[in-house]
């Protein structure tokens, strides 16, 4: 019986799943900030504003605009910039950007990430996403600009057809 108590306990122990160590926040503060994610938000912002100037190039199909348009227009981008600043901002983005990174990676995951991005090829992967991922988006945005009428054509088939008996 001594010696099946010992067996036990070490057979337990080796079954028992390896659990991984939770990331630590001040790790995930650390690799935060070795990555940059404070400008991306910088950048975000900058990539808002022209999105908003597109949007509006957009609803007026680069036509002229009378006074009272253009004072409708400079109001609406005055509050657009106003509301980014106030809320997309990294104050309350860190936060919940570390709660996420903590809840998805692991010690062992956040350990090796700040060793790469602390690589020269790590540290120039950080200076070009943002370039990658405006170009990405610019494509994401012309597929849809292909996609929208036919999706828009679908639907008015589809209303159509609904209405007929």
């Amino acid at each position: 019986m001594k010696k099946l108590i010992p067996t036990l306990i070490l057979g337990t122990t080796i079954c028992m799943p390896a659990f991984a160590q939770q990331a630590s926040k001040e790790s995930v503060k650390e690799l935060l900030k070795i990555t940059k994610s404070e400008q991306l938000i910088d950048q975000s912002n900058e990539y808002i504003s022209k999105f908003t100037a597109s949007s509006i190039e957009h609803i007026t199909h680069g036509q002229e605009v009378n006074a009272r348009q253009k004072k409708a227009i400079e109001n609406y981008s005055q509050n657009i910039e106003n509301i980014v600043k106030q809320d997309f901002t990294w104050a309350k983005l860190e936060p919940e950007m570390i709660k996420i990174y903590v809840e998805e990676f692991t010690q062992e995951e956040i350990n090796g990430m700040l060793e790469f991005y602390k690589t020269p090829v790590g540290q120039s992967t950080i200076n070009k996403m943002p370039i990658v991922m405006q170009k990405s988006m610019q494509v994401g945005y012309q597929q849809m600009d292909e996609l929208m009428p036919k999706i828009m054509r679908a639907a008015e088939k589809l209303e159509k057809e609904m209405q007929e008996k």
